[in-house]
């Protein structure tokens, strides 16, 4: 027997069955991931270098793109105008890819991507997948993920359904560079993989801090509903401005004393809607004890849930600090570092807010109604003086001082 030969032979065996096994568990040879169960495929993904994300769904014939690109400071919302989107849900979005783990492997042929939900959206609406390209900043495809059906855990529906409730997905069929061959169950449902454009708006806005006067001007016919708040100092008392009919007085508690104090937004106004800025010429100015103003241009939407906004903030601050008489010299540096922290971070409110200037504003109705009350709206009858408290107290009935017994 030929010792060589045989040993040969077995390396060779050994070789091929080392190379079957791998490529059981790689599948695609290719590919740059690997479906196994239990694994995260895409946790070496690279994240930073991730240059745009576009989302495409198609539903009931209608196909929708959204596309996110990071600019040169922060990512956008390409459609919409370019505006900042949300920088934290876009790193939650991708960190759910990095982190999915593998809960089933299958390969589908072609006629069974429609029952997971994973046929491409170019091509068809029912059954259609969403589809997530993550693109590198050359432009070209780093992964692109076909999103299909979500489903329940084993027994969760049935288990919820006895307790009147149904089963919560928590999970979802993902097919991973349009490969049947890496079609998975992944314990992610990707929930905010939506093509809504202010789903992905950056919602931070401005906040008005320290009001000082607050003026609500109506149009012409309105003039005699539009009124002005104003308080001499931080711990002042609110007074009206203007002629106050007799017996009446302002009424703090419903007076919008915080105006803007946290506003969010809902959208950004299309263009049609911008025109209702200039027709209505509604308009809230609130100036600040910081040194700032705000004029608010209100519109109205055509189905009136909504309104339309615009805030134009300006600023105004001292060059320098004017002392206090009972300052002492000993005080001045710490007291001169102090103000200059305070104004740079004034200065820096004002660049922040300054910046939504250029936009205008879907908010909810309640964010602008809730300022813009007319005038006799704040007032309230006079309090009127215990008659009771107007009439000569009583005489207290003094006893007068027994003599003492003789």
């Amino acid at each position: 027997m030929n010792t060589g030969k045989s040993n040969n032979l077995l390396v060779s065996g050994i070789v091929l069955i080392v190379l079957i096994a791998v490529g059981l568990i790689i599948k695609g040879g290719d590919s740059s991931t690997s479906i196994i169960i239990g694994k995260e495929p895409m946790s070496d993904m690279p994240l930073s270098k991730i240059g745009s994300i576009v989302i495409t769904k198609n539903n009931d014939q209608s196909k929708d793109t959204l596309t996110l690109k990071r600019a040169d400071k922060e990512w956008i919302v390409v459609n919409r105008a370019s505006y900042p989107a949300d920088p934290d849900r876009i790193e939650k979005f991708v960190r759910e890819f990095k982190d999915m783990k593998v809960l089933r492997e299958l390969t589908a042929g072609e006629g069974q991507l429609g029952r997971l939900g994973l046929l491409d959206p170019d091509n068809a609406s029912a059954n259609s997948a969403t589809r997530v390209a993550l693109h590198g900043a050359d432009g070209k495809i780093i992964h692109s993920l076909h999103l299909g059906k979500e489903m329940s855990a084993p027994g969760s529906e049935n288990q919820g359904a006895q307790q009147g409730f149904g089963g919560f997905p928590d999970r979802r069929f993902v097919m991973i560079n349009n490969q049947r061959s890496e079609i998975a169950v992944v314990d992610q449902t990707f929930s905010n993989a939506t093509t809504e454009p202010s789903d992905w708006l950056n919602k931070n806005f401005v906040k008005i801090d320290n009001p000082s006067s607050i003026e609500v001007s109506y149009p012409d016919n309105e003039s005699t509903n539009s009124w002005k708040i104003t308080k001499s100092s931080d711990v002042g008392e609110w007074k009206m401005l203007g002629k106050i009919p007799e017996g009446k007085v302002l009424d703090t508690t419903s007076a919008p004393t915080s105006p803007l104090s946290s506003p969010s937004f809902n959208d950004l106004a299309t263009e049609s809607e911008k025109i209702q800025i200039d027709n209505n010429t509604t308009q809230i100015k609130i100036s600040t004890f910081d040194g700032f103003s705000y004029l608010v241009k209100v519109g109205q939407t055509a189905s009136g849930s909504d309104r339309i906004i615009q805030i134009i903030t300006t600023g105004s601050f001292p060059d320098k600090r004017t002392p206090s008489k009972e300052e002492k010299p000993e005080d001045k540096a710490g007291l001169d570092e102090q103000w200059s922290e305070t104004q740079a971070t004034l200065r820096k409110k004002l660049e922040k807010e300054a910046a939504f200037n250029k936009h205008v504003y879907r908010v909810s109705a309640f964010t602008i109604e809730s300022i813009l009350k007319k005038k006799d709206e704040l007032l309230k009858d006079k309090e009127k003086p215990d008659p009771a408290s107007l009439e000569d107290p009583p005489v207290p009935f003094i006893k007068p001082p027994q003599k003492p017994e003789e």
